[in-house]
């Protein structure tokens, strides 16, 4: 790519180099950023819920303890402790997205259960031919989640009806993330492994 400048500067080589993609290239902005998404309708719906904050603490369910245990999340605990405080506006929140948009918790759920298993694809996990490596899962828990998390911000910052403050797009992953780990949408549930 070669960009002319007016006047007397010379012109200015800039070079991209793709050893390998598996799909489009895109220099400026992405059409993706013209398209809205269902997990921003969620965030908003979230984000208008009433909250006071509350400093008394909510402990999680034993079960959750479990599978936090069984899937070696420890480092994401704090997660699950903002789902506990916000867990009642999250069924809220979608039930509304599913009289705004139709199959919109089904669509939102799917596309969390869609990005677990593309961070068993990126630690080589293999889920196709046989049972999930737990063991493997637990290695590699942490990047799992951040992974999933981080996956969910960029559909959420790279949509049209994007959130307006970027504390509700970090707290209402977050709580979405860890509404789908409860509801075993994601990581591995230790009723399966029985």
């Amino acid at each position: 790519m070669t960009i002319v400048n007016e006047g007397n500067n010379p012109p200015v080589n800039k070079t991209i180099k793709v050893d390998r993609n598996a799909g489009n290239i895109i220099i400026g902005n992405s059409p993706e950023y013209e398209i809205s998404s269902a997990i921003n309708e969620l965030l908003k719906s979230l984000a208008n819920k009433p909250f006071t904050f509350k400093k008394n603490r909510r402990r999680p369910s034993s079960e959750t303890v479990v599978k936090i245990q069984h899937n070696n999340l420890k480092a994401k605990s704090h997660i699950i402790k903002q789902y506990l405080d916000h867990s009642s506006k999250v069924e809220e929140a979608y039930s509304e997205i599913d009289s705004l948009i139709t199959f919109g918790k089904a669509t939102i759920l799917q596309n969390l259960n869609d990005l677990y298993f593309l961070a068993l694809d990126a630690v080589e996990i293999d889920y196709l031919i046989c049972d999930i490596d737990i063991a493997k899962v637990r290695e590699n828990s942490e990047f799992i989640l951040e992974f999933i998390i981080q996956r969910l911000k960029n559909t959420v910052f790279e949509s049209k009806n994007t959130p307006a403050y970027k504390e509700h797009v970090e707290l209402g992953v977050n709580v979405v993330v860890a509404h789908a780990f409860i509801e075993c949408i994601i990581m591995e549930n230790p009723a399966d492994d029985s």
